[in-house]
């Protein structure tokens, strides 16, 4: 899994990754030194719960990606099944090549997952 966060977080704008449990724990991160992974993994997991919870409502179907833009960055989730992937970017990263590279770590880890 190391080497599919390490290579997603070679993609320009990307600031972190991260791999968490549905329940808010870091199951592999890729973090700069100014981000808590606790603390990430705790308010992503919350964000993607209230999410799951809004689709549901709305009977949207299951939740596939959320983005949250911000002034200064963009945060993504997708889902990975028992979990999601947690992507922090900057603003002036390419959405959709970060989108497309997204996808293929998604599938990566969901192959890697079944192996495990």
């Amino acid at each position: 899994m190391d080497t599919i966060l390490n290579e997603l977080s070679k993609v320009e704008g990307v600031r972190g990754v991260a791999i968490v449990s549905t329940d808010g724990l870091i199951v592999e991160a890729n973090l700069p030194q100014d981000l808590d992974p606790d603390a990430v993994a705790g308010m992503c997991a919350t964000s993607f719960r209230n999410s799951v919870t809004t689709a549901k409502v709305l009977g949207s179907g299951k939740v596939k990606h959320v983005l949250i833009e911000t002034e200064m960055d963009f945060i993504i989730f997708s889902s990975i099944g028992n979990g999601f992937l947690a992507v922090v970017s900057s603003r002036k990263v390419n959405l959709g090549f970060l989108r497309i590279k997204i996808d293929k770590a998604v599938k990566e880890i969901k192959e890697k997952m079944l192996e495990e």
